[in-house]
């Protein structure tokens, strides 16, 4: 083992977890081989070459039985509401983590093709996708370009961001301007254009006024705009944009108990479950920590993103049963018996999967054992139970990547065995062959490709999972594993 002060974290309780977990399977599959072919089969059956206009824009749905791309009729996984999809077009935000699995891949083949189709998608969609009135871009949880219309379905009309971390060094790379545009028309969320103000999640993609009061500034676009601030004052130095940054992060912070750093989930919002700690806490020190990563004289950054995370895991983690509470009262006192589920990746849930992979982060960034601790009782906590038959692709590979984050942070080998076999079980659940080409599909016994299930991260942990068995490869140092 590389760290010693690691190996003292290992509780016996990991231990057994992790050993209730059924053996991989020994038919060790070529798992490059899949994210390859994946990759060949998006290219050549995904692009978009309906409609009068071919666009190098990939889809987010794919019919596996015909290799073509539905204008509508796909019926949608349980708790996905039908107008957040992109049936008939490409929202880029899924895309996102199959972006950098792409750059990767050209790396490892020495194939400039698959580099070469992200730069095309970018340029297109930052040309074509952005508001030129608000500066807003067609993507996260409702915007999409239509391939058959040859245009944004704009009477989605809300832009909003979604959960994986705003790629915004692959898109500054190649559209700096469209980048600054974006980030800045971030602004028109809000009920003022004033940073200490409170927020809509969602802002008018082609109207350049405020928000009215009355939206819902939810925890995570807090972390998300602290984060796309953050990045936009590291590249400009402007001081508006720290202003913004500064402005944004604190929100949340000030609305905490003292005593316990816990925080709500939603202020004003008038439901009861807004009212309580917020389950997403996680997701905010995420991007509070990613965005002190970019500007490290901004230390109020890393200091609540700690408190955070470490209030979590002390308020909502209970020994007795070794699981996570779903609901506690800003006092620490839990609200009621219900545990945060593993498995469910379902709009509105924060299953657990993505907060042992934001402890391992923070383990990885702190040297912290703490964070470590965290990281791998949560991992115990998935093992005890296989991945339910109506699982995500999201889901699995969720778990595949958090063994991969323990193996790289501990070098222990169990880890890795784990990761091969929830590697193993994906390529059988979700994996469809269709001659020498393929995809995976979104859920088990399902004909559809649907980028917005996670079929991107499922990618991402493959190659990982190659790269880790192959110890003699080096990761091209183009990839960045959080998500």
């Amino acid at each position: 083992m590389r760290n010693g002060w690691l190996r003292s974290m290992l509780p016996l309780m990991v231990l057994a977890g992790l050993a209730a977990l059924p053996a991989c399977g020994s038919s060790n599959p070529d798992y490059l081989d899949y994210v390859r072919r994946s990759a060949d089969t998006l290219l050549a059956h995904g692009l978009d070459v309906y409609g009068p206009k071919k666009t190098p824009l990939w889809a987010g749905v794919i019919d596996t039985r015909t290799m073509t791309v539905p204008r509508d009729g796909v019926p949608t996984l349980p708790g996905i509401r039908p107008h957040d999809r992109a049936v008939g077009g490409a929202n880029a935000y899924h895309d996102v983590v199959t972006w950098r699995v792409f750059h990767l891949l050209s790396a490892l083949t020495n194939r400039p093709v698959y580099a070469s189709a992200v730069h095309d998608y970018l340029a297109f969609f930052l040309a074509n996708a952005q508001n030129p009135k608000t500066g807003l871009l067609a993507w996260g949880e409702h915007l999409y370009y239509d391939f058959f219309r040859d245009e944004v379905a704009a009477e989605r009309h809300q832009h909003e961001l979604l959960e994986w971390t705003p790629p915004w060094d692959l898109l500054w790379a190649v559209n700096p301007e469209a980048v600054q545009r974006e980030i800045a028309g971030i602004r028109y969320h809000y009920y003022a254009d004033d940073p200490t103000a409170l927020f809509n999640r969602h802002a008018w993609w082609d109207r350049p006024e405020h928000q009215k009061p009355g939206g819902q500034p939810w925890i995570k676009h807090t972390g998300l705009y602290a984060y796309s601030f953050s990045f936009l004052y590291s590249k400009t130095h402007n001081p508006l944009w720290l202003e913004w940054q500064r402005g944004v992060s604190v929100l949340y912070w000030n609305h905490r108990n003292p005593q316990t750093n816990l925080t709500l989930g939603c202020i004003g919002d008038p439901r009861p479950s807004s009212q309580t700690a917020a389950v997403n806490m996680p997701d905010l020190a995420y991007w509070l920590l990613k965005a002190w990563q970019l500007n490290p004289s901004e230390t109020g950054l890393r200091d609540q993103a700690l408190a955070f995370l470490t209030a979590y895991d002390h308020y909502f983690y209970d020994p007795a049963t070794d699981a996570y509470r779903a609901s506690v009262d800003l006092t620490g006192e839990p609200r009621s018996s219900q545990q945060t589920s593993v498995w469910d990746v379902v709009y509105g849930a924060e299953g657990l999967l993505p907060v042992g992979r934001i402890a391992a982060y923070f383990a990885r960034v702190e040297k912290s054992p703490r964070f470590l601790a965290m990281a791998r009782r949560i991992t115990a906590i998935a093992a005890r139970r296989e991945p339910p038959a109506d699982a995500s692709a999201e889901g699995v590979a969720f778990a595949l990547e958090l063994n991969l984050d323990l193996y790289d942070l501990t070098g222990e080998r169990a880890y890795l065995d784990h990761a091969r076999h929830y590697a193993d079980l994906a390529i059988q659940r979700f994996w469809v062959s269709h001659g020498k080409e393929g995809l995976f599909v979104r859920k088990a016994r399902d004909p559809y490709y649907e980028s917005k299930a996670g079929t991107g991260d499922l990618l991402a942990g493959l190659l990982r999972l190659h790269l880790r068995l192959h110890p003699k490869l080096k990761d091209p140092n183009l990839y960045d594993w959080s998500y």
